[in-house]
């Protein structure tokens, strides 16, 4: 599985759970962990129809299996945890 953070460096959003982003890479060392910075790779933020950051996708065998816009660091695990199989 791998997970996505879609973000921008000036979202105060994004500030406050990338740390906590970084933590579940640790706690789930067997799951991808991506950042991407709409900003800077706008074509694959247009490709991923994403426009609010946070959003967080997560792919198992190259499909998208769930999509969430500003989850609560608690959904975010949640649903981690969920597909880390």
């Amino acid at each position: 599985a791998s997970v996505v953070h879609f973000k921008t460096a000036s979202s105060i959003e994004c500030k406050q759970i990338s740390p906590f982003f970084d933590t579940l890479c640790t706690r789930y060392p067997s799951i991808n962990f991506l950042k991407v910075d709409i900003e800077e790779s706008a074509p694959i933020a247009h490709t991923e129809n994403v426009r609010i950051v946070p959003t967080f996708k997560i792919y198992r065998k190259g499909n998208r299996v769930k999509e969430m816009i500003c989850p609560s660091p608690e959904v975010l695990e949640s649903s981690v945890r969920h597909y880390n199989i």
